[in-house]
């Protein structure tokens, strides 16, 4: 398929460059603004898809969610628009690094639960702002290399297109879309058990479960419920217990694992909330990671000197001395004077 956009282009002020992504609803490209020089990905969605009126709604309100949210974990979108053929684009925060499904198997249990802890604050911050992913998995999970934070390693969460947004963002914006009841959206093998039977009313729950999967797929090397099949994996969320992560992996921290487990329930309401798990991630962050200690900014007592040891002054020290001396010369002066008047 040719190229959406081509080499040179100028769009909103950015020229375009090379193609780094495309997919079936849409293309990515690298472009730089033509005087700041600021690098930007620009998203565009393809013509067949623009006929969909819902899907240009959605393709929109991404932009207004992670502005919404505004995350260190969320992808910054500067601007948006639309081609005089009626195409829309996003322009957004160009990122390098490599999915999360990259390194599934491969990590450690506190570069796991480091990666972890910054996606579920930032799902929790959109669950504050009422918004729902919808469509979490590792694909949508960057990693990036970022020297200021413990590990090295940032997450930014991708693609914000399926997002559930509470009605009253419409007043800043959002488009509205309606999910008919019944209709399940995502993607199969992370959906939670309650989206499978429509996405219309999930909560953030469901998106408790698909970081579950993702958590269980990140560590085991592989999703819970690898089947392809459709029906089967509808099945398989809905009843199936997944197996064990413990038998998969043994030398896995069991705090991990059981909130793994907790978050792969198939009830929703006895699933924790993102900022519960959040929590549970930052408690098990303090007992893996000792290499670098917290500060402890709590204001401590000052410490009352201690009082000098008593020193004798100057004129305790020379008394002594003179009165030494003193004698010393009277016992001189006697020997003088009895050797004078022994003298023949």
């Amino acid at each position: 398929m040719p190229p959406l956009l081509t080499e040179g282009q100028i769009v909103r002020n950015h020229r375009i460059g090379r193609r780094i992504g495309h997919g079936g609803m849409g293309e990515v490209y690298e472009a730089a603004h033509v005087s700041l020089q600021r690098r930007v990905a620009i998203k565009v969605l393809h013509p067949d898809w623009c006929k969909n009126p819902d899907l240009v709604k959605r393709f929109f309100n991404e932009a207004l969610a992670t502005n919404l949210i505004r995350h260190p974990a969320m992808v910054e979108i500067h601007d948006h628009g639309k081609f005089p053929d009626g195409m829309p684009f996003l322009i957004m925060e160009f990122l390098e690094g490599q999915s999360l499904r990259r390194y599934r198997g491969t990590l450690s249990p506190l570069q796991v639960v480091r990666l972890a802890w910054q996606v579920a604050s930032g799902l929790r911050a959109a669950h504050a702002k009422k918004i729902v992913h919808r469509d979490l998995k590792p694909d949508n999970v960057m990693v990036m290399r970022d020297d200021t934070v413990p590990g090295g390693q940032r997450v930014k969460i991708l693609d914000f297109g399926l997002a559930k947004l509470a009605a009253e963002h419409q007043q800043e914006g959002a488009e509205a879309v309606k999910t008919r009841d019944g209709v399940a959206l995502g993607t199969p093998e992370y959906m939670a058990p309650e989206q499978w039977l429509g996405a219309s009313k999930v909560d953030g729950k469901a998106d408790v479960y698909s970081l579950g999967v993702v958590l269980y797929e990140t560590v085991a090397g592989g999703p819970p419920f690898p089947s392809s099949e459709g029906s089967r994996l509808r099945s398989l969320h809905l009843y199936t217990p997944p197996p064990p992560l413990g038998d998969k992996v043994p030398e896995t921290p069991k705090e991990l694992i059981k909130l793994i487990e907790d978050m792969l329930i198939k009830t929703a309401s006895e699933r924790p909330t993102m900022a519960m798990v959040e929590q549970r991630l930052e408690a098990m962050l303090r007992s893996l990671d000792r290499s670098d200690p917290p500060l402890n900014l709590e204001p401590q007592p000052v410490a009352k000197p201690e009082a000098p040891e008593p020193q004798p002054s100057q004129g305790g020290v020379w008394l002594p001395l003179l009165a030494s001396a003193a004698v010393g010369f009277f016992l001189v002066s006697l020997l003088l004077l009895f050797s004078l008047l022994h003298r023949p």
